[in-house]
């Protein structure tokens, strides 16, 4: 289990950026200096090297809690246009997975992102608008089972972030 608890820390090389690597890496205190209080990690996205506010910064929880219940709601609306008057049932899903893979592969946000001002990022190419779709199938698959979604690291990033090697940025 520690190297799932190294993996969501970002203990791993596999998705360190530039700024990380010339960063000086910050020594971890004694055993006996440590204290019940956290350590000072500095502010979500300060090891990718994102801003702590503003745009290009790390999208709070709840903001990206809002994104997914408005695409969500968006999904299952959409659904009922075309299973109406019967209940869309499990069409819902398959919008919703339309909704969450075709724009952030292309664009890199969903209809609900946009609204918000978020917008998916690429780690290792962050000016590119679109996330690719391999990688967002990867985060949709993720996301559907919804527990990784909540499961953050100290950079607010969900395993399914940490396995497409992405963050969810501020746009404004």
């Amino acid at each position: 289990m520690t190297w799932f608890r190294e993996w969501l820390e970002g203990g791993g090389d596999a998705d360190r950026t530039a700024q990380d690597a010339e960063r000086p890496a910050r020594q971890a205190p004694r055993p006996e200096a440590r204290t019940d209080a956290p350590a000072d990690e500095g502010y979500p996205g300060d090891r990718l090297g994102l801003p702590e506010s503003g745009p290009g910064s790390v999208a709070t929880l709840p903001r990206r809690a809002g994104q997914f219940v408005l695409d969500a709601l968006l999904a299952g609306l959409l659904a009922l246009l075309f299973t109406f008057p019967a209940p869309p049932q499990n069409w819902s899903l398959v919008t919703w997975a339309v909704i969450m893979v075709v724009p952030v592969a292309v664009i890199g946000a969903t209809p609900a992102m946009v609204l918000l001002g978020l917008r998916v990022v690429r780690l290792d190419r962050p000016d590119s608008p679109g996330v690719g779709l391999l990688w967002t199938l990867v985060r949709t698959a993720s996301v559907f089972f919804l527990l990784p979604a909540v499961i953050l690291d100290r950079d607010s990033r969900g395993v399914q972030d940490r396995a497409s090697r992405t963050v969810v940025v501020t746009t404004r």
